[in-house]
């Protein structure tokens, strides 16, 4: 079955992108692709103006981790690890660790002091995601991928996470994209595509 017919999408620097449409239409897929978590069957991805290659799994492992931030639907945080330890876990692979950028990051998320050493299990939806967001964002990515950020926290919880990672975004000026079936989050973004039996409308132009 083919999920994306023909995408041509192209990211620019410094921008927050949504990629709206509903379950199952395959904004999971595109961003995966666009993460380099999976390859397309056909077609190329670019990525800062280079061809990435795929086979190639030990280098797209690092360029990942190097340039890529993710913030997933499910959190994807480790139970067994302290909320600081989650965080500088991205930091931990590449072998080089700064604790205190980690902790300001935790702070400037709206996480407080008192919670950098409990375990993940411990903390709300709303702040499981703000602990994702600063692992996102703990190895300066110049992409952050967000699959659906805010399906699983509260309307009041995922208007704070959006205006939290606009703000992040600009101040870092880091590309972001993010998939969304609401409106209310789409309108945090500067452009918002819907993508609809696996083709991409752009909804600023048409």
């Amino acid at each position: 079955m083919q999920v994306l017919n023909n995408i041509n999408l192209v990211a620019q620097e410094g921008k927050m992108i949504s990629i709206m449409g509903v379950s199952g239409s395959g904004k999971s897929t595109l961003l995966h692709i666009l993460g380099l978590l999976d390859e397309p069957d056909s077609g190329d991805v670019y990525l800062f103006a280079d061809k990435v290659n795929f086979t190639d799994k030990k280098k797209l492992a690092k360029i990942r981790n190097n340039y890529i931030g993710f913030v997933f639907q499910f959190y994807s945080l480790i139970n067994e690890l302290t909320v600081l330890e989650n965080v500088l876990l991205p930091m931990m692979i590449n072998g080089i660790i700064n604790q205190d950028y980690a902790k300001e990051l935790l702070l400037r998320v709206g996480i407080n002091q008192e919670l950098f050493n409990k375990r993940s299990y411990n903390l709300s939806g709303g702040e499981k995601q703000r602990v994702a967001v600063a692992r996102a964002l703990v190895n300066k990515p110049k992409l952050i991928i967000a699959d659906e950020p805010t399906s699983n926290i509260d309307e009041n919880n995922a208007m704070l996470l959006m205006s939290l990672l606009r703000d992040l975004q600009q101040s870092f000026n880091t590309t972001v994209i993010i998939s969304t079936h609401s409106k209310k989050i789409a309108k945090f973004c500067d452009i918002t595509y819907f993508l609809s039996e696996g083709v991409l409308i752009d909804e600023d132009n048409n």
